[in-house]
């Protein structure tokens, strides 16, 4: 019977133990997320400091347009390949950007960014998330008439003498193949410099350009900071191109 009962005993012990691992194992998962967090007090003050900090609004076009935190671009990482094309193209192309800049994820509620930022974290790229997301905001907040520009859009405009900016992020060397008359070449890495964008004017649009659209949405998470009235061209010089053969009948 005394054996029985120390038997009883060790079983009870040992499946308090496991109970309390397992507690404590979810506490720490729970940490582990809330390191993730970030609140809008340290986002203002971080922005206002010029600390290295990237904040990118993952939500639709149409709700940044709405309203975002000021300082902030937009990028919808609407799939995986599209987020991993980022971190990749960051990772090769922006090694100091990667390693030193913290991206600041924004959403409705910080439920997607959240996700986002653990897996772009897990990817190589240090991400946080606006803890409550836009729901939990009433200050700083902006509108922005358009975030992208198609090509048919874009001749139109330069069709019609409007006053704006052309900004061509690729390197030199792919100007020579094919550019967009009047655009002013600032490679992506240079635009992350100090005074990189001193030349980018802040009174008009800024339409910025690259092969397919990646680095020039990238780029934009820099622009806004500054202040730069920034659109993307939809597609880059690669559907700049087919639209030029288009109507040229080749």
């Amino acid at each position: 019977m005394q054996n029985k009962r120390m038997g009883i005993t060790a079983t009870i012990i040992i499946a308090i133990s496991i109970i309390g691992a397992m507690s404590l194992g979810q506490d720490n998962s729970k940490d582990i997320v809330d390191t993730y967090a970030i609140n809008q007090k340290a986002v203002f003050t971080q922005l206002q400091n010029n600390e290295p900090v990237l904040v990118v609004d993952i939500r639709t076009a149409e709700q940044f347009q709405e309203g975002h935190l000021d300082g902030s671009s937009h990028d919808n990482y609407s799939d995986s390949a599209t987020l991993e094309k980022r971190v990749t193209t960051i990772q090769k192309r922006l090694s100091e950007v990667a390693s030193t800049y913290s991206l600041i994820l924004v959403d409705d509620d910080g439920t997607k960014a959240k996700e986002t930022s653990q897996s772009m974290t897990e990817m190589g790229i240090q991400a946080f998330y606006l803890e409550g997301g836009m729901d939990n905001l009433s200050e700083n907040i902006v509108s922005h008439s358009q975030t992208t520009i198609n090509s048919e859009e874009l001749m139109q405009v330069i069709a019609a003498d409007e006053d704006l900016y052309l900004l061509d992020v690729r390197e030199p060397d792919e100007l020579l193949e094919s550019k967009i008359d009047g655009a002013v070449n600032i490679p992506l890495s240079d635009i992350f410099q100090p005074n990189g964008m001193n030349g980018i004017p802040t009174d008009k649009p800024v339409i910025v350009i690259c092969g397919s659209g990646n680095r020039a949405t990238i780029a934009t998470y820099a622009l806004a900071q500054e202040g730069i009235d920034f659109q993307v061209l939809e597609g880059g010089m690669k559907v700049w191109n087919s639209q030029i053969e288009e109507q040229s009948g080749m």
